[in-house]
This record gives C-alpha cells, structure tokens and sequence, in this order.
C-alpha cells in the first residue's frame, strides 16, 4: 500500500471516478449506437456484415474518409450529427418492423437464457404478452420433460462458434405442449458494452409431426400387404439408404425390417455387391425402369441370384428421389443351370482336346491343347506338365500362371518314386495343413498356392510325368474333378506317345537332309578359301563356315602368338556386342575351353558349362553374359603337326555336335590351317614393313633421319607440323638451319660426337619454326649403322616440350606469389591470435564479474533485511511485549500503542513488498508494459524522484520486445538511483522517425571521461537486450551534464505470437537466446543467461 496514497482515502474517490466513466461511456454509446446502424448497402458491398465492419465504416464517414484506402471521400458529404441521428433511427425502426413482423419466431437471450427481444410470431406461439415474456427466464417457456435439453443447447450456444439447433416441445399458457426447432447465433451487443446475446429463431415442428405420423401409418398399411406377397421389395433413397425393406428381404439378409430402415446399402451388400449392382442403380436414377438377373453377394448373407426390376421414385413435382425394388431369389434354379452348363462344357473341352491334338504338330502344341483343356474344364487359372528327363528328374515342360522362382524350387519333386505302377491322384486341399516340407510349403504360400492336385501321367505302363492343377484358396476336390483329370491325362500321355514317335521320324529325315547339305556347303567352303587372297578374309569365312556346318549360335577362331605363347582372337561371330572382349587374348592357363584344349593339344567338347569343373568363374560369367551353355574347342595343326590356331563353336542350349559334324569340322580345320600358314608367311614381311612405316608417320613425336653431315633426309609428317614446313622444304636443310643461335653450337658438337664415336645423346633445345617462332623440344638421337657396322646416318626423335616449359615458368611465379601470401597470412594470423588472447581474457574477466555482482547483491539484500526489515520487526516485537506486559499487570491497553504497532507492521510489509518487487522477476507484456514502468517509477525505494513520459506516438506490439525493454529501464533507474547523485530521473517512451525509443535520462554528475561505460555488466547485459529486439544500445553525457540512456528498435520489428498462458517474454527469451547470434558481442552467448537472472 502507497503511504501517500492511503486505501482507505482512495474507495470513495475511485467509486465516484468509476460512475462518472460509466456515465460517459453509456452517454457515448447512447449517442454514437443510432448513427453506427445507418450503414449505406452501397458502401457495404463486397464488405462482410459484421460489428467491426459496421464501426469502420461509421469511423470513416465521420472523419470524412473513403473506408476502403483511406483516401478523403469526394462522392459522399459528411453529415452533420442531426442529419446522422435521424437517419439512423429511420432505419432501426425499419429493422423493427421487419424483426416484429417475421413469419418465423424470434427471441433474443442473453447467456443465462433471460429474454432481451421477441417478436409477434414468437409472442403467438407462446401463447403470452411481450411484458410477460421480456425479462423473463426462457426455461419457463420449455416443457418439464425437455428443460434439461434446453439447457444443454445454452450450454452449447456460450461454445460454438456457429449455429446450434436443438429440437424440444415449449409450453403455453394453457400448458399445452408443442413442438419446435432451436436455432441459435451468438451475437454482441452494441448497446449492452459488447454483452453475448444469442439470437434464436423458433419454427413450429407441429405440422411436420403430423406429416410423419401420417406417413408412418400409410408405411404401417403398406407393409402389411407387402409381408403377403412372396417377393422381396424396398425403398430406396438417391443417397443409398433403405427407406422401407420387406421382411422377406430383411430375413434373407439376417436382420429385421426395423434395422434396415434407414442404413446404407453399402454397409448390406460391402464393396463387391455395390459394385455389381451400381450401374443399374445409375440407370434406373436417371428415370430408366431396370432389371438384371445376376449373382449378386451380400457382406455377410453371401451370395444369392436374383431376378430384380428397378422402378423410379418420383415426388410430387415429378423429382426422382430413389427408386422401388422387387426381387426374387432365383439361387437354386441357377445352381442347376450351372451343373447342366458344367456338364456340356466338359464335353466341349474334351472334344476341344482331341481335334487339337489331331493338328498337333509338335509336342508344345501337344501342351498347349492340354493345358487349355485344364484350365477350362477344371475351372483354374494355373496348370502345369511335368516329365520324367533322362535323369529321371521331373521337369516343367509347359505351365500356366507359375513364376521361375516357383518351379525352379519345386522341379524334382514328386508324391511318386520314378517306375510307380499305377499310381493314384493326390490332392491337397490345403496347403496350410498339409504334411509338406517347411521350404516347399513356403514357396507354395508365396505363390498364393492353397489347393493342388498331382494327376499321374502314364506311359507304356510306367509312370512318365504328371500334370498339376492349381488353386488360391483351399479346394475340395470332388470325384467327377477327379474323373475327368484321370481321363485329361490318359488323353495326354497318348497324344505324348505319338508325338515322341512323329517326332523321332522327322528328326531323321531332317538329318538325311542336312548330311546332304553339309557336303555340298564344304566343297564350296573350300573353293572359296583356295581362291581368297586378304587374310583377314580367310578368317571371317571359316569361322561363318564353321558355324554353319555345326549349327551354332557363336563361332570363333584364335591364332597362336609364337612369342607369347598366347591365343590371340582373329574372328568372331554371333557374339552379344562387347562380350567377347574378355577373350581377345586366352593363355594357357585360362579357364576356358580353348585354354584347356590349348594346354591338351586336343579337342574339348562341353555339352553344359553349368557342369564343368575347369571353366573358372570369371570366365563362367563371360559365357552366361553372352548367353552361352555348351562349347567345343578344335585346335588347328599345320602340316609340320605345330598348333597355329583354335576354333570353337558355342551353342545358347545344353548342346553336343555329332560325329557327323565333328568329322566336317576336322576337314575344314585342316584346310583352314593350310591356308593359314601359308598365308601368314606371305604376309609377314610386307606387315612388318607397312607397320614401320606407319609407326613413323603416325608416331607422336616427331622423327628425322640425316647423314653424317647432318644434313635432313627424312622427315615425318608430325617433325614437319612442329617447325610448319612441309616435308620437301625441310629435307635438304642441315641441323644448324633449324637450331636457335644460342643452341645451335652445343647441339653441332654432340652430333659430330655421335658420328665420330657412335655414342647417343638426349638434349633440351630450342627450334626456329618456318614463322620464326620458337618451340622447345626434346631430342634423342641415335646412330644407324650398315651390315658392316659403320655409321651412315643419325635418328633423331624430338618431342614438343613448349607447354611444360611455359608451364615451369608459371609454376615458378605461382611459388613466388604463393611466398608473399603466406608471410602476408602469418601476419595476419599473429594479429588475430593477439585479439582472441583478449577476447579470452576479456570473457574470464566479465565471468569473475558476474559471480562478484551475484556476491555484492547477496550482501546486500542480508544487509538490507538486517539493518531494515530485521530491526523494525525486532521494535514491534518490544512494543507487543510492553503491551502485553501492561496488560497483566495492570489490565491497561493504550489504543496508541495498538495503532504504532500497527503502523509498524505495516511499514514493515510495505519494505518487505518493494524488497520482494526487487526479487521478483516480473513477466512484462506489450499490453502491460507503460503500468510495469508506472510502477517502477513510484517505488518508494529509489532515493531520487522518477517519472514516467509517454509520447502518444509511441507502441508496442511484441512482448518479448516488452519484457527486454523493462528489464533494460530497471536496469538504468536503479544505476541513476546508486552513481548518478542526480535530483530527478525520467524514463521517456516515443517514437523518433521510423524507430521507438526508449530513454532514460538523470541530471546527476554524468560520465568521467576516464571512464568507459561500455565496458560494465551492466552495460552488456543491456546492450544484450537491446539486439535480442533487433535495436540499439546508446549511453552517453549530454552537455549540460547527468546520463542519457536511450534503447532504439524499428517500428516494424518482429512480433511474437502470444501464447495461451500469457507467458511472452519467458517464451521470446528463450526464443532468441536459442537462435540468434549477434557477432557484435559474441562473448556474451554464453553469460546470457546468468547475466539476464541477475539483472
């Protein structure tokens, strides 16, 4: 409690203040209330019709303004306040006529349900006076059995934000009872200080009811006569609902007629139903009388057939709003519909499977035929056939609907050992509870395999595969199934038999034919080698010979490197693009089929690389990326019996060429040796000579040849585009003619070294190009002698060098510039390394002055409730003691005495509550920032007066921002208040240009010069406060003396969100201490918060 201002004084004073303001604002509102309700439907259009609307634009003709930019109206003329006031109470009278006047019931209540408005209809309804209804509890007008219900809809109408509709029976005068709807809209009232009201329309429900029960009877007659029909009928609405279900429809459905009424048929017929029955739905809604007849199935009454005819439900004004269904369930007629159908459809497959097999030419037409018959006679969309191979392995040989991963785990398996007589079909009709291998009944699971039958195939007798058929979910096999797969498969294994036998005879015709052929393609083959004269030639037609007579996919031939001692690849065919790559060249200890024949000196056939022991995995993987499984490999002999060569054909399939063919391919391969040498030695030396000269010409570097005088004479192409002469002007030209000056001695008298003692030499020199260009070059040279041994002439490679030489001569500029960065760098880094060891003892100092701050303020709030609080408290004590000791002895009280210890007790709780005010951090928002510093200032502790200024440009939005500024200004008042020694503190808000300040301003002794005041906690703290907000931190000694210290951030800085506790500045504290980093005091990242506690 403030001394000078004692409570007691202040009640009357404040109550009497308090009615005046009321009077003022009821006066106002009084005044202003008519002239806000004229609101021009011109000037309101495209603007929503709300209180804040309203008063904006009220705001804007007053001050003569256009609402919508705030530009000075011309169109419209202020009015004057009686043009205002008459025009306005013209139009509330209209809005009351139009409200008393309504068709439908209106009232108004307020929050506790009490009438404020109604008008003549809901006077009608009520059956009672506007006088006895105004003021009067709503509740009294609601039926006994529903007043709870009304107040459950107030209580929704003080939390919704929108309408809320609640339907009751309200009472009369005559206590008649009737139905009505609710519909409530909260609003404010203007003229009531913005009080909640709640506008609430009431319509009669009476001859609604009516209607309904009308209806329910006429429903009531009709289902009557419909239970005595034997057909299902409903009523359905356009929004998929059953408005009406027969109980011979509901039976058939599980449920009564009662349940059905009013659910979706969605939630009957699940997914599958809708989506059978929808397009006749569509159809009969579009105003199309429909019928189907079609399974249709049923969520949980399963499926059923029925017959049913659709017919639109019209209103009144012709509006179809649903349709009327009658139904029969046909299900058992259809079910021997279907076995008569199944029947005729086994016979037609079965027939179906003999002619196709009649035109079978091969045995995958045998299977397809099979397979087809399968699948439709035995209703499955996955079959298989599988057959005894020569290893009495079962293997696939057709399917239907199996992936790779499936039958490559299964092929082998079988319920019967190999040479089984007569053996039986066996079914599973469920492979989650049959006796399977874990990994086999896996697989069979990931294949969405459930049921599956082995029906056994039978040849001669013995068992020779098995056909397989195939289910998703868990199948009963029945005994016709069974039956017919038995007769499926005697078919199969005839027709099987047959085709074997065709087969066989086809096949030896076909070999007769090409043995023929093959002859005749060899004496052509070998005419045409005979006559080829390019070698490489010879290559391509023997290895496209090769492949022809073997009938393979790929063909390749190699040729022995005498000096390496490898195979080298001379010709391919048939090869994927790059995969042959990896055979260019083949050693002898490679792992493939020609390094094995190589290392034998002997034919290698593979029939299937899968098997082979000596290919090598690498090599296994260039044979599966070209597609390869089987090869052979035929080493190629001269007449002298020396190995010059290999050819090897290579097949996509498990492959083994005959006798027939392996003696054609060693008739060629002789003769492909033949050639082949004789060939070869032909060509040798023109190779090696044309190679020479094209290793010269089309060498890097360039190359020159002179005679012992040193005279040019040869040049290749590239010596000539080095010095940009063209090769008959540079042979000719001596060693000299083409040197640099400075070079040219030194290079003459090695040369006549060279030509004197045959010794070679290498030098770096610089040539005089055709343009007189110079161009570095390197150059080696050598003697060339004659059979005898003499030196007749000197070769002289010179590589250009030019680049590496510019190159150097960059580099060693880049070394000096790079020495200058780095003594450049050192220095700068010895100059940062001296800031960081100040800032380093600039932070251990602020550190040790923050545990200093927290000890003196320690000390000084002990010595503040010893020398204060504790000895006026120890004077209270001695003065209730002397009381007491008065009154036993003498049975005497002073009231004097009473009134000091009062007095007492009360300073002692006023010093205890500014001491707590000092203690306790007060959580400052925008909204309550001038009333913290009010109160700041008129603290009773502070030994210099202080006041408060506040400008009225100044605002504030954000209350983080809020919370940092009072702390900053507690901060300065309490620094004037203990060094300043001044007569008056002001603490001033106003906004200067585009920024709010903050300043709090002394007339005491100032700053010495000797003193920084940047260099305090305090100061830092501030400061740190300061660029929390995005402002600044200024403090300095105005002329005519005492301290000025002023806090700037931008009008338009960053605004905090509110949170619903209120707690702002706590929130944006920690907001931006987490996020922000100023790099103008970084030091104090870390001192904040203690910093900030202390403060």
């Amino acid at each position: 409690m403030n001394k000078r201002t004692p409570m007691a004084a202040k009640q009357p004073t404040q109550r009497n203040n308090s009615r005046r303001a009321n009077r003022k604002r009821s006066l106002g509102r009084k005044m202003v209330a008519p002239a806000r309700a004229r609101i021009n439907r011109s000037e309101m259009k495209g603007t929503k019709a709300t209180p804040e609307a309203a008063n904006r634009l009220f705001s804007d003709r007053a001050n003569g303004t256009n609402g919508r930019n705030g530009a000075p109206s011309k169109s419209v003329p202020p009015l004057t306040f009686q043009q205002s006031r008459i025009a306005l109470e013209q139009a509330n009278q209209r809005y009351v006529d139009l409200f008393d006047f309504a068709p439908i019931g209106y009232v108004t209540f307020d929050r506790v349900g009490r009438i404020e408005e109604i008008n003549f209809e809901a006077i009608r309804l009520l059956d009672r006076s506007r006088r006895q209804l105004v003021g009067l509890t709503f509740a009294i007008c609601v039926a006994a059995e529903n007043v709870d219900r009304f107040l459950v809809h107030l209580s929704k109408c003080r939390s919704s934000k929108g309408p809320v509709l609640t339907e009751l029976r309200l009472r009369r005068m005559n206590r008649e009872t009737f139905p009505v709807l609710l519909s409530s809209t909260a609003t404010s009232a203007l003229m009531k200080d913005g009080a909640r009201l709640y506008q609430t329309a009431i319509i009669d429900l009476t001859q609604r009811k009516r209607s309904e029960q009308a209806l329910r009877e006429k429903e009531a007659e009709l289902e009557l006569i419909v239970t005595q029909t034997p057909f299902m009928l409903t009523r359905c609405s356009r929004d998929l609902r059953y408005r009406y279900v027969s109980r011979a429809y509901a039976k058939m459905v599980g449920q009564r007629p009662e349940q059905l009424a009013g659910k979706s048929i969605a939630e009957i017929l699940g997914p599958e139903g809708m989506a059978a029955i929808r397009p006749y739905i569509e159809r009969v809604l579009s105003g199309e009388t429909v019928s189907y007849e079609m399974l249709v199935p049923f969520k949980e009454a399963g499926a059923h057939y029925l017959s049913a005819a659709y017919v639109p439900d019209k209103n009144e004004r012709g509006e179809i709003v649903g349709w009327f269904a009658s139904m029969s369930d046909i299900s058992e007629r259809k079910r021997a519909e279907e076995k008569i159908a199944e029947a005729a459809r086994q016979q037609a497959s079965l027939y179906r499977l003999a002619q196709s097999w009649q035109n079978a030419k091969s045995l995958d037409d045998v299977y397809a035929a099979a397979l087809d018959a399968i699948t439709s006679a035995l209703h499955t969309d996955r079959a298989s056939i599988l057959l005894y191979d020569g290893e009495q392995v079962m293997r696939f040989v057709a399917w239907r609907g199996l992936s790779a991963k499936y039958r490559k785990a299964v092929e082998g398996h079988s319920p019967w050992k190999p040479g089984t007589k007569n053996p039986q079909p066996v079914c599973i009709s469920d492979v989650n509870h049959a006796e399977l291998p874990k990994s086999l009944k896996a697989v069979t699971r990931a294949e969405e395999i459930r049921g599956a039958a082995f029906i056994p195939l039978v040849i001669e007798g013995k068992l020779a595969g098995k056909f397989m058929m195939y289910h998703r979910v868990p199948h009963l096999f029945t005994d016709a199934e069974l039956d017919l797969a038995m007769t499926i498969a005697r078919q199969l294994a005839q027709a099987i038999e047959h085709e074997k036998d065709q087969e066989a005879l086809r096949e030896r015709e076909r070999e007769l034919a090409r043995e023929l052929q093959d002859q005749k393609q060899l004496q052509k083959i070998s005419s045409q080698l005979i006559t080829q004269q390019k070698i490489e030639t010879i290559y391509t037609q023997i290895v496209e010979a090769t492949a022809t007579l073997l009938r393979s996919d790929c063909c390749s031939m190699q040729m022995v490197l005498p000096k390496t001692g490898e195979l080298l690849l001379l010709a391919q065919k048939g090869f994927v693009p790059g995969s042959a790559n990896g055979w260019q060249r083949i050693t002898r200890k490679g792992g493939t089929s020609c390094a094995e024949a190589f290392r034998r000196g002997e034919r290698v056939i593979v029939p299937d690389l899968q098997r082979c022991r000596f290919v090598k995995e690498n090599d296994l993987i260039l044979y599966r990326k070209s597609g390869i499984r089987s090869v052979q490999s035929t080493p190629l002999f001269s007449r002298a019996g020396e190995l010059v060569g290999m050819i090897s054909n290579h097949w996509r399939n498990v492959h083994e060429p005959s006798k027939r063919e392996l003696r054609l391919l060693d008739v060629l391969a002789r003769q492909a040796a033949d050639l082949i040498e004789s060939k070869r030695a032909d060509d040798e030396v023109r190779e090696s000579e044309a190679r020479m000269r094209a290793t010269v010409e089309q060498a890097t570097a360039g190359v020159a040849r002179s005679d012992v005088d040193g005279r040019i004479i040869f040049a290749n192409q590239k010596l000539c585009e080095m010095l940009g002469y063209t090769e008959s002007e540079l042979i000719g030209k001596t060693i000299g003619d083409v040197t640099h000056p400075d070079d040219s001695k030194e290079n003459i008298g090695l040369f006549r070294q060279l030509i004197r003692d045959g010794k070679p030499f290498e030098m770096e020199k610089r040539y005089v190009r055709k343009d007189g260009s110079i161009l570095w070059g390197h150059v080696s040279v050598s003697p060339a002698r004659d059979a005898t041994g003499k030196i007749t002439s000197a070769v002289a490679v010179a590589v250009d060098v030019t680049a590496r030489k510019e190159a150097e001569a960059e580099l060693q500029r880049s070394n000096e510039l790079l020495e200058r960065r780095v003594r450049e760098r050192t220095r700068e880094l010895r100059k940062t390394n001296a800031q960081l060891e100040s800032e380093i003892q600039r932070r251990k100092g602020l550190e040790g002055e923050i545990l200093s701050v927290s000890d003196r303020e320690q000390q000084r709030l002990g010595q503040e409730l010893h020398d204060g609080l504790c000895q006026h408290l120890t004077a209270v004590a001695f003065m209730t003691r002397s009381i007491a000791l008065r009154l036993r002895d003498h049975r005497v009280i002073d009231a004097a005495d009473i009134e000091k210890v009062a007095e007492l007790v009360n300073t002692a709780a006023v010093d205890t509550r500014n001491l707590s005010r000092a203690l306790h951090r007060v959580d400052v928002d925008a909204a309550g920032l001038i009333v913290a510093l009010q109160d700041l200032v008129d603290r009773e502790i502070w030994r210099t007066p202080c006041r408060l200024e506040v400008k009225p440009s100044f605002q504030i939005n954000d209350d983080a921002a809020a919370a940092h500024l009072y702390r900053i200004a507690r901060e300065a008042v309490i620094n004037a208040n203990k060094h300043a020694k001044a007569r008056q503190i002001v603490v001033r808000l106003e906004r200067v240009r585009k920024e709010m300040m903050l300043r709090v301003i002394d007339d005491g002794v100032g700053f010495p010069k000797d003193l920084n005041p940047q260099q305090g906690l305090g100061f830092h703290i501030m400061n740190y406060r300061a660029q929390l907000i995005a402002g600044r931190l200024e403090i300095d000694s105005p002329q005519t003396g005492g301290t000025r210290v002023s806090c700037y951030w931008p009008v338009d800085g960053p605004r905090s969100r509110k949170s619903p506790n209120g707690d702002q500045s706590a929130a944006g504290m920690r907001k931006y201490s987490n996020s922000r980093v100023f790099p103008s005091d970084s030091t104090l990242q870390h001192l904040a918060p203690q910093g900030a506690a202390n403060a």
